[in-house]
């Protein structure tokens, strides 16, 4: 009787825990919950990892649908599925701006240990401007690729300075104001407590820039963001994006006065 008694209250509990984490989860039935949605991220971001390290391993769309789908088949999950579910977290930019966040320091724990692309760990210096991007200058949007989003992150052996001035600079070739396809970027800087976020919409070819002021008061312990491909009404070619490059200056520096 008393180990009846003991395994109903324990059903009891795991019954409870379960509904509370059905309760945390903000996503409706039939759309992947934001842990699950985050892992399916994470891998798709290295599987892209993957393709644009040793692109000859994946010459054609059909061999990268592959690769995509070794992603879905890892987490149970069908295309549909992930299309849907992202839509759904389209219409709620808050939930997936989290997520993303969350699949972004997965991405560089995970490729600094793989070594898939050059270590993003930069050392500071004490030049008055220094570039610090180091995770390639070169990349490209093509139609088969399944996120079409580009993840940096920034992390320096020793904090940056308080008041740290990060221009972020790229060129990029193929956007067609017809096609509706507008590039999207997001810094983001950390200081401590207080995140610094700035962001920019591009459609159209061209060199741009963006600059991201931290707080002169706070060190800045790493500097972060994407570049994504919005989606378009209309399928698109390859777009390119070169010069990829990340500049940082000291507060109060002459060359960023004018800015």
């Amino acid at each position: 009787m008393c180990i009846l008694k003991r395994n109903v209250n324990g059903l009891g509990i795991l019954c409870f825990i379960l509904l509370f984490i059905a309760a945390c989860s903000r996503v409706p039935r039939g759309i992947i919950p934001e842990r699950k949605m985050q892992q399916i991220i994470t891998d798709m971001h290295l599987a892209e990892a993957i393709i644009h390290a040793d692109p000859y391993d994946y010459p054609t769309n059909e061999e990268k649908t592959a690769l995509y789908q070794s992603v879905f088949d890892k987490h149970r999950v069908t295309e549909a599925i992930y299309d849907s579910s992202l839509i759904w977290y389209g219409k709620h930019l808050h939930v997936y701006m989290q997520v993303c966040n969350m699949a972004l320091a997965d991405v560089t724990k995970r490729i600094d240990k793989i070594n898939l692309i050059e270590s993003e760990r930069v050392v500071t210096g004490n030049e008055d401007s220094l570039d610090i991007w180091t995770i390639g200058r070169y990349y490209e949007f093509f139609p088969a690729s399944l996120s079409n989003t580009l993840i940096f992150s920034i992390l320096p052996d020793e904090e940056y300075s308080s008041g740290s001035i990060f221009v972020l600079g790229l060129h990029v070739r193929g956007l067609a104001a017809a096609l509706k396809q507008p590039v999207d970027v997001y810094l983001y800087a950390e200081q401590r407590d207080t995140t610094i976020i700035v962001k920019n919409r591009i459609d159209n070819d061209g060199y741009h820039e963006m600059v991201l002021r931290s707080l002169p008061t706070r060190r800045v312990r790493q500097v972060y963001g994407y570049i994504r491909l919005s989606e378009g009404t209309v399928p698109y070619h390859k777009i390119y994006l070169d010069n990829l490059s990340m500049k940082r200056y000291h507060y109060g520096s002459e060359a960023m006065a004018n800015n």
